[in-house]
């Protein structure tokens, strides 16, 4: 199975902490991790370490930090050949404070700046295409480019251009805030039918499946004009950073197991919230034998 991820990588310095915090004050934080990150890159991660062949389209800086990430790259078995060394931007940092006492997190991203640059393209076709939205004319050549594989969009929050690469994929896979900020209707579990004016929306930017993401109620999703609900499977939350890039990594991957779309959505589910239990994102990226572990014990 080859895949190709494109999308936006940062450096993530990831901070936990147990309790609010004042202006004013300084902080001791002993326990800090830090690794590559994005949601692309989340993703390619959790592909590579699931024996998926793995390719990904990225930027990086020509500095301390855009090594660090082709290294961690390098060493996790993704294909870097297509990683662009962009002399005049700095690689993407985040800041990413973890409260461990309810499991959100805060982030502060500084993007590099997107310019044009001519993609190395993956020496074999992939099978199936994961795109994030940035590089997006990178994104929109590939769609165009393979139209046979299968495409997903983790479509976080609405940008510019969510219409043009949302159009294109085979899956829209979009977060609660998206679907709130398109739509201006929140999502209510009471009534499923009374959902149906939100995928309705929705389906102006694609005709194609569309799966929402809502926390920790868990996803819905719609098939055949029905729509569909999957509760969140019980964890320790302790950090949700990555927790979605997870999702659409294990997605992809149980997608391209040719899995049903509500079963590959119940494994992927199943994926992330054994994330949410460790600090960081990709600390958190559970092996699928983990995965598979834990489908065995819930009896899934």
């Amino acid at each position: 199975m080859k895949i190709l991820c494109i999308g936006q990588t940062t450096y993530d310095l990831n901070f936990p902490i147990s309790h609010s915090f004042q202006k004013n004050r300084k902080y001791i934080i002993q326990n800090l991790s830090q690794c590559p990150g994005g949601p692309a890159t989340n993703a390619a991660f959790l592909l590579a370490n699931w024996g998926a062949d793995t390719s990904l389209i990225a930027r990086v800086g020509l500095d301390p930090f855009g090594q660090l990430i082709l290294s961690q790259m390098k060493d996790a078995g993704i294909s870097t050949e297509s990683i662009y060394m962009d002399p005049k931007a700095s690689t993407s940092i985040s800041c990413v404070i973890a409260h461990t006492s309810h499991g959100e997190r805060t982030v502060f991203n500084a993007p590099a700046q997107e310019t044009p640059f001519e993609p190395v393209w993956p020496q074999a076709d992939p099978d199936l295409i994961l795109v994030d939205g940035r590089e997006t004319k990178t994104a929109l050549e590939a769609l165009h480019r393979y139209p046979q594989a299968i495409s997903i969009m983790d479509a976080g929050s609405y940008q510019p251009w969510t219409k043009a690469v949302g159009s294109l994929v085979d899956y829209f896979v979009c977060s609660e805030d998206l679907s709130r900020s398109y739509t201006n209707m929140e999502i209510k579990l009471d009534n499923l039918e009374d959902l149906k004016p939100i995928f309705l929306k929705l389906h102006e930017i694609t005709s194609h499946t569309i799966v929402i993401t809502i926390g920790e109620r868990g996803v819905v999703y719609e098939k055949d004009n029905k729509i569909y609900h999957i509760p969140a499977y019980p964890a320790h939350t302790i950090d949700t950073t990555g927790a979605g890039d997870i999702f659409h990594g294990a997605f992809t991957y149980f997608i391209g197991q040719e899995l049903p779309l509500p079963f590959a959505i119940r494994m992927a589910s199943l994926t992330a919230s054994i994330s949410t239990e460790t600090i960081g994102a990709l600390p958190s990226i559970p092996s699928l034998e983990t995965v598979q572990k834990k489908k065995s014990e819930i009896k899934l």
